[in-house]
């Protein structure tokens, strides 16, 4: 019962605040408006039942958004044939590895008109199952279903030299385990030419990292062949919130890498404007309207990949920048949401001057990253190539805040320790390389994932030896007052330094002021009290020299 009230519960909060509600606006063509939820329990199973109000558009399948933590869902659709309930058919999932939702559908050759249908969805009896929003769609009206006019293939795109801009490292269907075309073969993007590149969001398929990012582009692939319909994922690229680029649709012969200018496949990303139009979509949710779960903002790692990207694809294929549009500009759709949509005027103008500037390399660089016991971090990196490097930044990005914390000059190889994070999470270390031309890259970058230790923790101070002063870090793993003094030699206080209660569970950075001391050796020493006697009690040494 209370799995019966919890439904009841969340139903009205995501009917309140349909978060995905665009996501399935773009593979849908007309809504369906669903009525008379109820849930029940037989057994271990939890049973979710709805039914739409009259369709009275022609559709041959359905999408239905499906809220639940569960991965062991079954379902099934019944439609009214002429005031009859007609047999149950097998719904099949697609579940995002985020925001716990899953998409469910199918799709037939029969065409349904002036009708509704019944779902039922059932999982654990612990997790409860929420219907947010449902839609249907005519795959007889897919461009995958209709051949294009025979055209020559645009092979003046085949050249390797004489352009201004080298692409992103692309992440292929092979390196990503894409499932085969389907529908035959791909045909040509170019009809006879490349006219319009479009941006799109995946709204609730959401990657950071590159392991999210393999699960997400599956995910999408999936959705699109299984539930909707088409020949293969709908956009020709998809970029994730860290700027890596992964292939959607085959390229024609795909023995060409995307440097080589390889023809493209038409995709399925605008219904009806897909023939010379390129698809580009950026993982994530934009559109806060939606709900809580649309709120993300684009990364300025993804917006630096789209703006190389476009430019590549203009200065290879031709279509001018001018003509970069988002998916609302050719159908009814929030896609690609309005914290990005505003940001196209600025995208062209970027993607305008790196086609006059040009990309080439500055070069090339490797960087590594791994937090130490003491949770610092240490970073070092290697410029394996240098085409001109001026000065170089290293930049960190952690909780969506940006800061550059080292710089330097030329191609150096060096290393550099970050104590300041005392946060768990997902860090991200960028290199970036300036030319004396004043062309700015990003050469490498590499995430490193923070963890609380278990156990109390004092690091070693830094600098050390100091001069005017020094920082040190400890961790505490629960509650507890705080005492840290500086002694001398002869074991003389001479600075206390903090005398506080502080929070468990988290890192915490103290500053010691060593300009009025003596050069010479000292030692701090931290003490914890855990109102249960003293639980930590730890001494190091320091050296300053004034």
């Amino acid at each position: 019962m209370r799995s019966v009230f919890l439904g009841i519960v969340l139903w009205t909060i995501f009917a309140a605040s349909p978060s995905q509600a665009q996501l399935l606006a773009d593979i849908t063509d007309a809504p369906a408006s669903l009525t008379k939820t109820s849930t029940s329990i037989i057994g271990k199973r939890l049973i979710a039942r709805v039914e739409t109000r009259p369709i009275f558009t022609s559709f041959t399948g359905l999408a239905v958004e499906i809220f639940s933590t569960s991965d062991e869902l079954e379902g099934k659709v019944r439609f009214d044939d002429s005031g009859v309930w007609g047999e149950w058919i097998s719904l099949y999932f697609v579940r995002s590895a985020t925001n716990g939702f899953h998409i469910a559908g199918f799709y037939g050759e029969r065409v349904w008109s002036s009708t509704r249908f019944q779902l039922e969805v059932s999982g654990p009896s612990n997790s409860p199952i929420i219907f947010g929003s449902a839609g249907v769609f005519d795959n007889r009206l897919d461009d995958d279903r209709h051949a294009p006019t025979p055209s020559p293939l645009p092979q003046e795109n085949r050249a390797i030299g004489g352009f201004h801009i080298t692409p992103p490292a692309l992440i292929t269907r092979s390196n990503w385990g894409a499932d085969p075309f389907v529908l035959g073969n791909p045909v040509p993007l170019a009809n006879p030419s490349y006219d319009y590149m479009t941006f799109h969001h995946a709204a609730g398929f959401s990657a950071t990292t590159f392991e999210e990012g393999l699960v997400q582009v599956k995910a999408i692939q999936d959705l699109h062949q299984n539930i909707r319909g088409w020949s293969d994922i709908g956009y020709q690229f998809i970029i994730d919130r860290s700027g890596r680029v992964y292939q959607g649709r085959p390229f024609l012969d795909s023995s060409t890498t995307l440097a080589q200018g390889p023809v493209l496949a038409r995709g399925a990303h605008v219904g009806g404007f897909n023939t010379g139009n390129i698809g580009i979509c950026m993982l994530g949710c934009y559109h806060p309207s939606e709900g809580s779960f649309c709120q993300e903002v684009p990364t300025t790692e993804s917006l630096q990949t789209f703006v190389t990207l476009f430019a590549f694809l203009s200065d290879r294929y031709g279509p001018a920048a001018a003509n970069i549009r988002g998916h609302r500009d050719w159908s009814s759709t929030a896609c690609p949401g309005d914290n990005n949509y505003p940001l196209l005027p600025t995208v062209r103008a970027d993607v305008e001057t790196l086609l006059i500037t040009g990309n080439q390399a500055v070069a090339t660089a490797e960087l590594s990253a791994k937090s130490d016991e003491a949770g610092t971090i240490r970073i070092s990196w290697i410029f394996i190539e240098d085409f001109g490097v001026e000065t170089y930044r290293l930049e960190r990005t952690h909780l969506g805040e940006t800061t550059v914390i080292f710089a330097g000059i030329g191609a150096e190889t060096a290393s550099f320790a970050d104590p300041e994070i005392t946060d768990i999470g997902t860090i991200t270390y960028a290199l970036y390389a300036h030319a004396e031309d004043g062309r700015v890259q990003r050469v490498a970058s590499v995430d490193v994932e923070i963890n609380f230790p278990e156990v109390f923790l004092l690091s070693e101070v830094f600098p050390n030896p100091a001069h005017t002063n020094a920082t040190l870090r400890y961790f505490l793993a629960h509650d507890g007052v705080v005492r840290i003094s500086l002694f001398d030699v002869s074991g003389r206080e001479v600075q206390l330094i903090e005398d506080r209660f502080e929070k468990g569970n988290r890192w915490y950075l103290s500053k010691l002021n060593t300009a009025s001391l003596a050069s010479g050796m000292y030692f701090y020493r931290i003490r914890v009290d855990g109102f249960a006697g003293i639980v930590f009690d730890e001494t190091r040494s320091i050296a300053v020299i004034n």
